[in-house]
């Protein structure tokens, strides 16, 4: 029978069955889970608990296609700086090779209504004018598929500030920028929340 969603406990053998959708993992360190697409695959750490016998288990992200050129980057935040006063939305896509959608979008100073494009691999938004890095009680409710999530924030600054995350179906994962973009950026990391 297939499962959408699988527990494994990770001992040698593995118990349990893996999920087609995702997969709650159990390792020597905690609670983890597991999913893979056509674009990427990732364990995020759910809850950190010693289980005495498990092997440890280490969080990763795996973009399919290599990372992201970070010059995509530098397009979307010069995209949001030249319209600081309001959020604006930008997709990375695969379509054989990364690129940028701007769909149709609803913009104003405090939120944004999008339209997702297919083959997302990163969602990206901005906070307008010296507004800081954050994801919101709204980005949390938008963030519910499986991507990785980037809030572009200070954009009337000389040098931008951004935050990833990785997004999965409810469980957010907050990662260095590097993990998803190739090269020198020309924004500066934003502070991850305690």
């Amino acid at each position: 029978m297939t499962r959408i969603v699988g527990y494994v406990v990770c001992s040698s053998p593995p118990v349990g069955q893996p999920g087609t959708g995702y997969t709650y993992i159990l390792g020597g360190n905690g609670l983890f889970l597991d999913a893979h697409n056509s674009l990427m695959g990732v364990r995020i750490p759910l809850a950190d608990a010693p289980v005495r016998g498990l092997p440890p288990l280490e969080p990763y992200i795996w973009l399919v296609h290599g990372k992201v050129p970070s010059h995509l980057l530098d397009l979307v935040v010069s995209a949001c700086s030249a319209r600081a006063d309001q959020e604006v939305y930008a997709a990375i896509v695969w379509e054989g090779e990364y690129g940028i959608r701007i769909p149709s979008q609803d913009c104003t100073a405090g939120s944004i209504k999008y339209e997702t494009a297919p083959n997302t691999v990163v969602n990206l938004h901005s906070h307008p004018g010296k507004l800081g890095a954050f994801f919101s009680g709204t980005d949390n409710r938008d963030d519910q598929g499986f991507q990785v999530s980037v809030v572009v924030a200070e954009v009337s600054r000389l040098i931008p500030c951004a935050r990833a995350r990785v997004c999965l179906y409810g469980y957010f994962w907050e990662i260095p920028l590097a993990q998803v973009f190739e090269g020198p950026l020309s924004v500066r990391e934003g502070p991850v929340d305690e």
